[in-house]
């Protein structure tokens, strides 16, 4: 077998699907303590449907910060949590739970040798309840086809 070198610059690709618009599943969730001494949680997202279903397709975070915590409401309404009154949740409450979510590719620089990486990120607003619109309750939305998601 000959081959030859590649003339291309080597990119390391961790793109699972392509950009665009998917129904997810809560698969894992990590808990880590920051150095700051906040928690944060690392949910890794699984594709529900089609040929690549129970793949991962992203990892996104949970921060609980006071400049995260407008995020993480917005996550929990999107998984079905009402959050319009205080509310106590732990990382295992999320496992299984669904959601729309946008997925977009980001290309970034590996810190050690500069070569070029691609990978799949949830957009900060990227997420939105099955089946439609929430409004912070939990209470089911207004149905929207997936290309008219509000993010």
């Amino acid at each position: 077998m000959h081959i030859d070198p590649d003339a291309a610059e080597p990119i390391d690709d961790f793109v699972v699907v392509e950009d665009g618009d998917y129904l997810l599943r809560i698969a894992e969730v990590r808990e880590n303590d920051r150095s700051d001494g906040r928690v944060s949680w690392m949910l890794r997202l699984e594709l529900v449907e089609g040929p690549l279903a129970g793949r991962t397709a992203v990892t996104d975070w949970l921060n609980f910060s006071d400049r995260g915590m407008h995020r993480v409401r917005h996550v929990l309404a999107a998984v079905g949590f009402d959050v319009s009154a205080p509310l106590d949740v732990a990382p295992d409450d999320l496992l299984g739970r669904r959601a729309i979510v946008r997925l977009e590719t980001q290309e970034t620089r590996r810190r050690s040798d500069g070569r070029p990486q691609r990978r799949s990120r949830v957009t900060y607003d990227g997420w939105a309840p099955v089946g439609g619109v929430s409004d912070g309750t939990g209470a089911p939305g207004v149905p929207l086809p997936v290309d008219a998601m509000p993010f």
